[in-house]
């Protein structure tokens, strides 16, 4: 549900070993992790649980919902124990683990999470609600884990989701998706769950069971493995004639779940195979097993040498008299291997007759008997006991040095990695000397990623604390950091369940796009714009029926100025999912505006006004269409914006503004510029930090204006000139007011910049 370049992507993996890799027997597992709160090392948290759970659930033994449940306690360790060395960091998580192996499917989470499960009979949705805040794993307590289990049956759904799904839309748009989800539709299935959000990019999977397809080859169920590699329960079972072919899938899946076999009657063996690129924690553990490598051998050695009785009466007592071969002609036949099966069958009664004729048996000579050697006594047996004690004291003594050396290594990277960051610093006093602010900002990003890594491995130190509290210091004015003194009150404020999306600022009137009531509320505010004189409610609400045409899923929103000769009343354009345009006045209400050639448009999301032309971002056919006022209303057809050599990616947009030339910002965090169809090279200039959720952004109209970038991820933001350089950047003094920011408008007459939050609107005038 999220493009793979959104740095948040990287927080759900699905692994699905090939056909001959030894963890296919444990099937395919999907794990999505809600990380909850901010932190240099947060994606190194994820990777490591990641790599936990994922290690657990192919290694360890017993019934998979067991395992599914280890694995995330074992995640819930990785995540107390860096908050617990690393006071600074308080990261909290929720997780969600789909396993689907032999036709089951098992699902565990603790935490934000959610999963809804569509079958021929039902929708279920997991966990409940009471049970998804119960718990989160990061912290002092153990989490709740809650497992699902599930027959699949070929055409069933299964819909993994971090908890903002059910913020962003509703359970029942969501279940009722899930429901409908085929192979055949899954990727329009896809887009529409994508836009129930106004495109912002969340963490999802969707998944569709299909039957299998007939190879040709005997089928076999068995009961669900408890460990990779383990044996299957084997019977002897006749060879039926005729019997070739494969069982279909909803045959095999039509009874119930069967029983899963006790970790006591597997046996465990996994080797998981390195995946690039190698991790420092896997390499410390084979320097670990060098380190123990020599002690043990030399263990061995001095075993041997004090038991040379013991070894050469080993030695005599494993020579066996040599055995005649039989011929390969005359010796019988070994039985026919049969395949698994996980119902027994009895075996039919073989008669003495059709056994193997004793004369063609082999006779082996007897083995002589097994006699203990006498009890020792004296020195000897005082020497036994000794080496007894000695060998536990050895072997602690041996895997204790192993970790302090191990620790050692830890401290000295560690300390290396601080000279390193420290040595970064006075590149930082150079540049500054020749005016170089970018190197400066490069150089102090560099220096505080080492003292990241320095903290994982060796904790926060002093010099660690006091380097960090410089980098901070020196950011702090190379970037240019303002804070916003006037948002202690909102314009407006929001209840919980509100989720305002989209603000248009006309002089004095404000109109915002609630996405959650999917409706468009209209305020007026006094010339100071400092407080609110009206609240006219919504003037617009999905489903409303306006000139016959009803009112689909609301989208975007933009403002239409008067245009001389064509419309003599400014008004608010208004999109809809359905790629209806409607307008609104005070004077003349809602209206429907007719566009010409509107069958064609596939899926408009986003809407833009420029000198009277009105801009629709098709995103099925990833082109921009100008429609020019004519007639009574845009009555000639649209023209297609980009040139037929440019090919326009529109999956994903979120935002588009209008100054002459295009800017577009996706998902991903992408800002890109067009002029006159051809796409111009431009990027924002890469900053410390630079790399959070992009929602929105507000630019002025002429050249010399500035960009402005709504930064989620770390409440801020971030002003860059058009020509992708940075110029500074701002934040709330208390820390509060921008948590949740949604969007921002720019008021060009009064300079005033309008800025949307989750839970309020609030209007600052922009700093000087």
């Amino acid at each position: 549900m999220m493009d793979h370049r959104n740095p948040r992507a990287a927080h759900l993996e699905a692994i699905e070993p090939a056909w001959g890799d030894e963890r296919a027997a444990r099937g395919n597992l999907y794990i999505l992790i809600e990380l909850i709160g901010s932190s240099p090392v947060g994606i190194h948290a994820v990777r490591e649980m990641q790599a936990t759970v994922e290690l657990t659930y192919y290694s360890a033994g017993g019934p998979v919902s067991q395992v599914l449940r280890q694995a995330i306690a074992d995640a819930h360790e990785i995540l107390r124990n860096m908050n617990r060395h690393n006071p600074d960091i308080d990261l909290q998580a929720g997780i969600i683990c789909a396993a689907v192996v032999q036709g089951h499917l098992v699902i565990a989470s603790a935490g934000p999470t959610v999963a809804f499960i569509s079958t021929s009979q039902r929708l279920d949705q997991f966990p409940l609600d009471e049970e998804r805040y119960s718990g989160t794993i990061g912290g002092e307590t153990d989490p709740n884990v809650h497992t699902y289990r599930h027959v699949l049956d070929s055409g069933d759904a299964l819909f993994l989701g971090e908890s903002e799904w059910t913020l962003q839309s509703d359970v029942r748009t969501i279940g009722g998706a899930v429901v409908s989800t085929t192979v055949g539709n899954l990727q329009e299935v896809v887009t529409h769950l994508r836009q129930q959000g106004d495109n912002v990019p969340l963490l999802g999977l969707l998944l569709v069971c299909v039957e299998e397809e007939d190879s040709g080859e005997e089928a076999t169920v068995s009961p669900l493995p408890t460990a990779v590699g383990a044996t299957p329960p084997v019977h002897n079972v006749p060879r039926v004639e005729g019997s070739e072919g494969v069982v279909p899938l909803r045959d095999r899946m039509s009874g119930s779940a069967p029983d899963l076999p006790s970790a006591a009657t597997m046996q465990h063996q996994l080797t998981v195979p390195a995946r690039p690129p190698v991790r420092e924690r896997d390499r410390w553990r084979s320097r670990a097993a060098r380190l123990m490598d020599g002690p043990s051998k030399w263990i061995s050695n001095l075993l041997h040498g004090l038991l040379p009785e013991r070894r050469t009466r080993q030695s005599e007592s494993t020579q066996q008299p040599e055995v005649e071969v039989p011929d390969p002609d005359t010796a019988p036949t070994p039985p026919e291997p049969f395949e698994p099966s996980s119902q027994a069958v009895p075996l039919p009664t073989v008669e003495a007759s059709e056994q193997t004729q004793p004369e063609e048996r082999v006779q082996l000579p007897a083995l002589p008997g097994y006699a203990p050697p006498a009890p020792s006594q004296g020195n000897r047996r005082r020497l036994f006991i000794a080496i007894a004690i000695l060998i536990p004291l050895l072997t602690s003594a041996v895997v204790g040095a192993a970790f302090l050396r191990e620790g050692s290594i830890n401290q000295e990277e560690g300390l290396q990695l601080v000279e390193l960051a420290d040595s970064k610093l006075l590149e930082v006093q150079q540049a500054l000397e020749v005016e170089d602010r970018a190197t400066a900002r490069a150089s102090l990003s560099e220096a505080q990623r080492y003292l990241d890594e320095a903290i994982v491995l060796i904790g926060v130190t002093d010099q660690i604390q006091e380097l960090s509290e410089v980098i901070a210091t020196e950011l702090q004015d190379l970037l240019q950091v303002r804070a916003l003194y006037s948002l202690d009150v909102p314009l407006l404020a929001y209840a919980a369940d509100a989720e305002p999306q989209r603000v248009v600022v006309s002089n004095q009137d404000i109109y915002v796009l609630d996405s959650a009531s999917q409706a468009i509320s209209h305020y007026r505010t006094n010339p100071e714009r400092t407080l609110l004189e009206e609240d006219n409610g919504a003037i617009l609400r999905e489903g409303d029926v306006v000139s016959g045409v009803s009112v689909g899923r609301l989208v975007d929103m933009a403002w239409q100025p008067r245009i001389s000769g064509f419309e003599d009343k400014a008004s608010l354009l208004v999109l809809d999912r359905n790629n209806n345009v409607f307008r609104y006045n005070r004077l003349d209400g809602a209206t429907h505006l007719i566009l010409r050639e509107q069958s064609s448009l596939g899926s408009v999301g986003q809407l833009g006004i420029y000198n009277g032309r009105l801009y629709l971002a098709d995103e099925r056919s990833d082109q921009i269409y100008r429609y020019s006022p004519a007639g009574l209303a845009y009555d000639d057809p649209p023209t297609a914006w980009f040139d037929e050599q440019v090919r326009g990616d529109l999956a994903g947009l979120i935002a588009m503004g209008i100054d002459g030339d295009i800017w577009l910002l996706s998902e991903d965090g992408t800002l890109v510029r067009f002029r006159e169809g051809q796409q111009l090279p431009f990027s924002l200039e890469r900053i410390p930090g630079l790399g959070g959720l992009l929602v929105d952004f507000a630019m002025a109209e002429h050249a010399d204006g500035m960009l402005y970038l709504a930064d989620a991820t770390d409440e801020r933001i971030l002003v860059f000139d058009k020509e992708g350089r940075y110029i500074q950047q701002f934040v709330d003094a208390e820390d509060l007011a921008l948590a949740g920011l949604r969007g921002l408008f720019l008021d060009e007459v009064t300079d005033i910049l309008y800025i949307l939050t989750k839970t309020g609107l609030y209007a600052h005038p922009l700093p000087r």
